[in-house]
């Protein structure tokens, strides 16, 4: 490749970078996903909601946005966590007394200072493609008492409605990949350029 094929690269590949920048900047769907996240608790008469976003590549799980949680203070891995668990098997997972077992949840207690006694987590399927791109997870029913498959009907619902929402973070998150490895490639042309 000569120094003009090697520069209209570069600019064609730093065009692409700014649509994707751009794109994923603007896309934000956190204001209606927190509104879920404050109505959500109040129905099911929970402590909390917790909406996680899937990373298939490092096979990680974090928080988009939950109850008393800052985006992406909350990372869990996939295996060994029951976010993890619903996603892998794409069905709802109940679990009670959830403070007499060792897990992940372990991990966020001593990070957030709170400790989980029972959840219910529901996968969440994208809409273009079958792939689980997140879930759905609520916290510590109160007055005593566990998860009951009316909450599993409700949060089921709403994993319908913010499907779309959560396929585009998850898409997101792949732009972002792709505009990390593209700036490496920027990189490596301007490299040869100055070379040359």
């Amino acid at each position: 490749m000569d120094r003009a094929e090697l520069e209209n690269k570069l600019a064609e590949l730093k065009k692409k970078q700014a649509v994707i920048e751009k794109t994923w900047q603007k896309a934000g769907n956190r204001p209606l996903l927190q509104f879920f996240v404050e109505i959500i608790p109040k129905v099911l008469n929970c402590e909390r909601l917790s909406i996680f976003i899937h990373d298939p590549v490092d096979a990680n799980l974090w928080v988009q946005c939950g109850t008393g949680v800052k985006e992406r203070q909350i990372e869990v891995p996939q295996k060994g966590s029951v976010v993890g668990r619903a996603i892998d098997t794409g069905e709802a997972v109940f679990e009670s007394e959830m403070q007499r077992q060792m897990g992940p949840h372990d991990t966020v207690a001593l990070k957030t200072g709170y400790v989980t006694y029972n959840t219910l987590c529901v996968p969440v399927r994208g809409v273009t493609t079958d792939k689980i791109t997140g879930a759905i997870q609520a916290v510590n029913k109160k007055a005593a008492s566990e998860f009951k498959p009316e909450d599993l009907e409700i949060l089921q619902k709403l994993a319908f409605n913010i499907q779309m929402h959560l396929e585009n973070m998850f898409l997101r998150q792949e732009m972002a990949k792709i505009s990390t490895q593209m700036s490496k490639q920027i990189f490596l042309l301007q490299k040869k350029l100055n070379e040359a």
